[in-house]
């Protein structure tokens, strides 16, 4: 059973690790047991609670972009295929919708597998792998500096970067975050970036596809195991502030994203990128 003390901690560092390259949900494991001695399976659960504050945050900052593509979607359903439009939020309802959907085929059969066949695979190598690629490319993007002016790398990523290819590669990217230790904004993050598109538009586009893919696995979690054991009040307390720090964490890395340069930037989210493994391997050291 988790108290209002821990689950106002525990809904903290939700709120931060939720919207950086490492897995929430292990964070919140290690923060439980090591402050508080929650066993792994209330930790998780209470971790899985705490994505409603996820969620809400989301559902509140880009309110107007999910209503929008609902919309859009309902006037002509065939557009959501159609990415020639030169008008930038048509391309981002097509870019959602598509990316959803690709995180779907991908992330349902990969769930149960996890579950029957691959409980011993670690993700964090996989997320590990796609750290160090974003370090390389951020020492190629440093060494050749030389590109087009900010006007015209907006206008071509804008127009060009949200494509049909763009959309599955960044949906199945999130699908891979169903395995265990695999950070949702980590590599949705690193498929972007590598994709060529810009921090402040990786950021945005990550944290856009960030709504269904929580309620999704907060309902797969619900119909599976359940959470028994968690009081009203601690859940309560738990999702506003997970939903507040979330919101303010949010907040923090799109103005980061829209100051530093590309090749800082995807450094940075390389070498955030390979913390998970770093702490799975000196707990299997220190054990």
């Amino acid at each position: 059973m988790v108290d209002l003390i821990q689950a106002a901690v525990l809904a903290v560092v939700q709120g931060i690790t939720a919207w950086i390259p490492v897995s929430s949900k292990t964070q919140v494991i290690l923060a439980g047991n090591w402050l508080f001695g929650i066993s792994f399976k209330d930790a998780l659960a209470f971790a899985l609670m705490l994505h409603l504050g996820d969620f809400a945050a989301a559902v509140y900052r880009y309110r107007d972009e999910y209503l929008n593509a609902v919309k859009s979607a309902a006037a002509n359903p065939y557009s959501l295929l159609d990415f020639s439009s030169r008008d930038y939020p048509d391309k981002e309802h097509s870019f959602l919708f598509v990316s959803i959907a690709a995180t779907a085929v991908l992330a349902l059969p990969l769930y149960f597998l996890s579950k029957n066949f691959l409980a011993g695979l670690q993700g964090e190598w996989l997320l590990a792998a796609a750290g160090l690629l974003l370090i390389t490319m951020s020492v190629i993007m440093w060494a050749s500096r030389e590109g087009p002016s900010p006007a015209e790398a907006e206008t071509l990523e804008r127009t060009e970067g949200l494509t049909l290819k763009s959309s599955i590669i960044t949906g199945l990217a999130q699908g891979l975050a169903v395995l265990p230790g695999i950070s949702r904004s980590g590599i949705t993050q690193a498929a972007l970036l590598s994709q060529g598109f810009k921090p402040d538009e990786a950021v945005r586009l990550s944290f856009l596809m960030a709504a269904p893919m929580i309620l999704a696995a907060f309902a797969a979690f619900a119909v599976v195991e359940g959470f028994s054991g968690i009081s009203i009040e601690a859940a309560a307390l738990g999702i506003i502030i997970s939903a507040a720090v979330s919101l303010g964490t949010m907040d923090v890395i799109t103005r980061a994203a829209e100051r530093i340069p590309a090749h800082y930037f995807s450094a940075a989210v390389g070498i955030l990128a390979l913390v998970p493994l770093a702490i799975v391997l000196s707990l299997g050291l220190s054990g």
